[in-house]
């Protein structure tokens, strides 16, 4: 005889405004926890809102203005994770359950149980979906679905979201895109990234009430439920509204996280894992800032219960500062919570890399950065030097990628002006590219290649993304293009969740010096010509600003060996658009260049081989 199945009521709640379908979502877990309601299957439909993870910091992700002038509803979700944007277009499924029906307490293993179900819903219904660790539901390499939850007690809320129809523009507009490249640019990558099911499916796609009928029934045949249709209760509703009214629905609730602009006081850094995005910003105080006046845990990542991350931060507050990663172990060993695809380890790796961050002293301006693994004597260390609008963040992973590949060691900084470093001060030198070349840690593709060829002796290589000596007529098109997207578009907004308050001032000295006319060049050609360390010069077969011509121009000046690589489908940010040739390029590069510096492998001598971004 089979197991008896579990009652399942199965909810339709409409169309809602964000904040009052997150409000509903407390309501069902509390009147679950509390043995008021059974195990419920919702299904939610939105008003145009824009949600923010419950972890994430409101100013980074969300444009408010054009949210505001729009109509656009701007919320906080009660569970982790990225940005979403929702309206009538898609719809949100949810199930809040007992948890220990799942036979597992480990969230990864109950994510991948219920996005399985999702995918072979999608099956049915004539879509090739398929589930991707950590969280979505893909067609095709393209995400059709994105899920999340938390455990609280006894009860499991898991939700996800389907995009029926979708219009990528009105997305692009409400939520920050987390690169400095143009709105159209964004359009066009988002539009490649997600799939609807009206695009799969044309004509044959089914009435909400079919969807839903499929995702019932697969559910109810996976997961032994009994499903029965049925509807909230008046006490639901009223508790609803309370949650509203007291936290949810406040704007002190859905703006409780803000940037914190960075001082002598301020040490941050973001850690990148398979989970997510890890960012800890630690606010010292006291003789020598040696004691913790706050922590700020944020990024887009899934822990449960989500209180865990403030009761962490709570927990931290006042100790010395030597004594903070024992402490973040101590609490995770006495609190229980879950993760996806995440560990306590990397909590306290990220705060411990924010206790780290280097504060150098460069031509008399504050530059702070990041040493990743353990330099060695015998070994040349990586040097990252951004571009002109990037900083440490916009790196992503690449650089604990490469430390792992090549096993050296790298260093990583905010130039001047960008990230956690000092502002710039005008005025601006137009030869700036040669000086910091000179005069400062060097940055960008070209400035290195001008180094290398200054300081041979202080070069083993140089990898050069986007490399540029001069301007041509298309990246003065492209400028103009980012100068309207700053002054009217939402650039300014999204690099501003990189560089706060310095946006303004760094971004007038790219205006001011690459549209200046005549142009008068930046003068790194002769320092080029002395360049006799090996060279890796990679470019975007699609870069807007620059053409081969310069990969043309390197290669003649230089004199040690040069390699050109140019990458199909890339633009302007080939670490980002082709991530895994750029990183397998790297790599033999570097291992080629050093003599296989990896452990057990040391290289010859001591050098510093350089991955540079342009401009």
């Amino acid at each position: 005889m089979s197991s008896p199945r579990t009652p399942l009521r199965v909810i339709d709640t409409g169309i809602r405004a964000g904040r009052e379908n997150m409000a509903l979502d407390r309501a069902l877990i509390e009147a679950h926890e509390a043995g008021l309601i059974p195990d419920t299957l919702r299904f939610l439909r939105f008003r145009p809102s824009a949600l923010v993870g419950a972890h994430q910091i409101l100013s980074h992700e969300v444009r408010l203005d054009y949210c505001r002038a729009q109509g656009i509803e701007v919320g906080r979700r009660i569970t982790g994770g990225g940005a979403l944007y929702l309206d009538e277009r898609q719809f949100g499924w949810e199930l809040v359950v007992d948890r220990t029906r799942f036979g597992t307490a480990d969230l990864s293993r109950i994510a991948a149980i219920l996005c399985e179900a999702a995918a072979e819903a999608l099956q049915r219904l004539g879509v090739p979906a398929a589930y991707r660790p950590r969280n979505d539901i893909e067609v095709a390499g393209r995400k059709v679905s994105g899920t999340g939850g938390f455990v609280e007690g006894r009860t499991l809320l898991y939700q996800g979201t389907l995009l029926v129809d979708f219009d990528a523009a009105q997305m692009i507009s409400a939520l920050k895109v987390p690169v400095e490249k143009l709105a159209k640019r964004d359009l066009e990558s988002a539009q490649k990234r997600v799939i609807t099911l009206r695009e799969v499916l044309g004509e044959r796609l089914p009435p909400l009430e079919t969807i839903y009928a499929t995702l019932v029934d697969t559910f109810a045949e996976r997961l032994g439920f009994d499903p029965a249709w049925g509807a909230l209760t008046e006490d639901e509703e009223t508790l609803a509204r309370r949650i509203y009214a007291e936290e949810i629905g406040t704007d002190e609730y859905v703006a409780r996280l803000d940037a914190q602009e960075p001082d002598v006081s301020l040490v941050s850094a973001t850690l990148n894992k398979r989970g997510g995005a890890i960012r800890a910003d630690v606010r010292l105080e006291g003789p020598g800032l040696a004691r913790v006046r706050e922590v700020l845990v944020t990024g887009d990542f899934f822990v449960t219960p989500p209180r865990a991350v403030f009761d962490l931060e709570a927990s931290l507050r006042g100790l010395s500062a030597t004594a903070l990663p024992a402490a973040v172990d101590a609490f995770f060993a006495r609190t229980a919570c879950d993760m996806v695809g995440l560990a306590p380890a990397d909590f306290r790796e990220a705060i411990e890399a924010a206790l780290g961050q280097l504060a150098l002293q460069v031509r008399g301006r504050l530059v702070r950065g990041h040493l990743i693994g353990t330099p060695r004597a015998d070994a040349p260390t990586l040097v990252f030097l951004h571009d002109a609008l990037g900083s440490v963040r916009l790196w992503r992973d690449i650089p604990e990628r490469l430390v792992r590949e090549t096993g050296l060691a790298a260093l990583v900084y905010d130039r001047w002006g960008s990230g956690d470093s000092e502002a710039l001060e005008p005025p601006f030198a137009h030869d700036y590219l040669r000086l910091e070349a000179l005069e400062a840690l060097p940055d960008g593709a070209a400035i290195a290649l001008a180094f290398a060829g200054a300081h041979p002796e202080r070069v083993r290589g140089v990898i050069a993304l986007a490399a540029h000596l001069f301007r041509e007529p298309c990246t003065l098109v492209e400028i103009r293009e980012q100068i309207a997207d700053f002054e009217q578009g939402d650039l300014r907004a999204r690099l501003a969740r990189y560089h706060g308050a310095k946006t303004d001032i760094l971004f007038r000295r790219l205006v001011d010096l690459w549209t200046a006319d005549p142009h008068p060049g930046w003068g790194l050609e002769p320092l080029v010509a002395g360049v006799r360390a090996p060279v890796l010069a990679m470019h975007g077969a699609d870069d807007p600003y620059f053409t081969t011509a310069q990969l043309d121009a390197v290669g003649r000046l230089v004199q040690g060996p040069f390699e050109r690589l140019v990458l199909p489908r890339a633009r302007h940010m080939p670490h980002l658009e082709a991530r895994r040739a750029v990183l397998e390029a790297a790599a033999r590069f570097i291992r080629e260049t050093v003599g296989g510096a990896a452990p057990g492998h040391p290289a010859s001598s001591a050098g510093t081989p350089a991955a540079s971004r342009a401009r």
